[in-house]
């Protein structure tokens, strides 16, 4: 039978490593689990927390024991129902939780390569381990995930439709493009908005704590909708109070999307869905922010003439409208995934074209303007835009790791990665910019970094049973 090493990275989580370390080994032993040991990797204080450079050392230590493999183990993660069995390729395990009373829910994504990660030992050398170059929270998972992918380690092949990958578009440089609309939006009604894009790669600016790339926006306190540095989809806006209300997506890529935002003036309710499907609500508030006092709304920016923050949109974008009514799901589902019909025309199950109050196709531009396909004649001033032939691929694909379902049970603790609006922690950005502007746009700069060059002070080592204590200094 292979030997597993599981590797636990710690700091000052005390009670967790005690129930971690009697836990981990009573279901080991329910499970005749007999050739493995546990190495608990022990940073001290003295510079902020390296998970990365731990899993490393754990991995090291981990050979001189012998192993065929390991899993990398967060100390917060008791099994409940977990194969642990070898693999011969990479398996994501922190699949499924049972939590704690009053928990979050943890952040699940498609890309997710966290929390306890299985791995040969031959892939793990081949992609030189982890980078030792994350301090605090964040980003040495999705650095993993890269190497694994440029080192052709075994991964999925993860495919999401792009809707209407093909036809004319407006391309806007993120720098000074946007679309300057005469805001008809009437407030005091219902209404629905449904705008189809295509945000490019992410570039970040290092000067900002996080990003916005605006598709929509009523400027001031935004009525926005956004594709964010946090790899969401969202939508924001305020209330009379100034008060912010957010509802963002899963974590998702770049791609060809759409999103519908519908407005309920009698019940005070803002709902949002993306490529037809539902994903989010938000109520509770009096009286919305007097958005009707706005002359012009914006696509491609949050605003363009507010110094610092435009929110300038890098992408595509391809159709707009707005609706004096709340659409049906119905109607939702259909036009989301309508390819070939104008929405000046009923089809389907969407009816509600005499209710258009704006409307553009990129396919229909005159004298640099968007023609206003509804008959209202609001027309949309194109500023500093391509108008270019879209040609995509049908699906966007992406690498992700192998999965085998597994259930734990979560030890609470205080969160430290995004927190509605923002990371917690300012060393996340950090390591934000570092994987988003640095690594991904330079592949080389993984091939310098990980267990070739891992340093650190081993102040002690212990054994008891099948567990050792490693304490390090980095």
């Amino acid at each position: 039978m292979e030997k597993l090493g599981i590797i636990v990275p710690y700091r000052n989580r005390y009670e967790h490593l005690l129930q971690f370390k009697r836990l981990i080994v009573k279901y080991l032993d329910s499970k005749s689990y007999k050739n493995y040991v546990i190495i608990i990797v022990e940073q001290d204080d003295a510079h902020l927390f390296n998970r990365g450079i731990l899993l490393n050392i754990g991995f090291k230590e981990a050979k001189k024991q012998r192993c065929d493999y390991v899993i990398f183990h967060d100390v917060d993660m008791i099994p409940i129902d977990v194969d642990y069995s070898y693999s011969d390729k990479p398996i994501h395990l922190a699949t499924n939780f049972v939590l704690e009373d009053a928990e979050k829910p943890r952040t699940i994504f498609d890309e997710y390569f966290g929390g306890v990660t299985l791995f040969p030992i031959k892939y793990f050398e081949e992609i030189d381990g982890y980078s030792n170059k994350y301090w605090g929270w964040g980003y040495e998972d999705d650095d993993l995930r890269l190497r694994c992918s440029e080192k052709h380690i075994p991964l999925q092949t993860h495919k999401i439709k792009n809707f209407k990958s093909f036809g004319k578009s407006l391309k806007l440089n993120g720098v000074d493009a946007c679309i300057k609309v005469k805001n008809t939006i009437d407030f005091r009604q219902s209404f629905s908005i449904f705008i189809s894009f295509y945000p490019d790669r992410l570039y970040l600016n290092h000067k900002k704590p996080s990003d916005e790339f605006t598709v929509f926006s009523i400027p001031g306190y935004d009525f926005g909708i956004s594709y964010t540095s946090f790899n969401r989809y969202n939508f924001c806006f305020f209330d009379s109070k100034l008060e912010p209300y957010y509802i963002n997506s899963n974590i998702k890529p770049n791609y060809k999307t759409n999103m519908v935002v519908t407005y309920d003036s009698l019940s005070k309710n803002a709902k949002v869905y993306q490529d037809g499907e539902f994903i989010g609500e938000t109520g509770g508030f009096k009286r919305m922010y007097p958005y009707n006092t706005k002359s012009n709304y914006y696509l491609g920016a949050g605003n363009p003439e507010r110094e610092g923050i435009p929110n300038f949109f890098k992408g595509y974008i391809d159709s707009f409208a707005q609706w004096d009514k709340v659409l049906n799901d119905s109607e939702i589902l259909d036009l989301s995934k309508n390819e070939t019909h104008l929405l000046n025309e009923n089809f389907d199950n969407y009816n509600s074209s005499k209710s258009l109050n704006t409307y553009y196709d990129a396919n229909h531009i005159k004298y640099y303007k968007l023609t206003d396909l509804s008959g209202k004649e609001n027309h949309g001033e194109i500023v500093n835009c391509e108008i270019v032939q879209l040609d995509i691929p049908e699906y966007t694909e992406v690498k992700i790791p192998h999965r085998r379902k597994s259930l734990f049970k979560s030890l609470k603790h205080d969160e430290n990665g995004f927190d509605g609006q923002k990371w917690k922690d300012k060393h996340t950005r950090y390591n934000q910019l570092r994987f988003v502007n640095e690594v991904s746009n330079h592949i080389s700069l993984i091939n310098r970094d990980g267990l070739s060059t891992l340093k650190y002070h081993l102040y002690g080592k212990t054994k008891k049973d099948n567990i050792i204590h490693l304490n390090v200094g980095i």
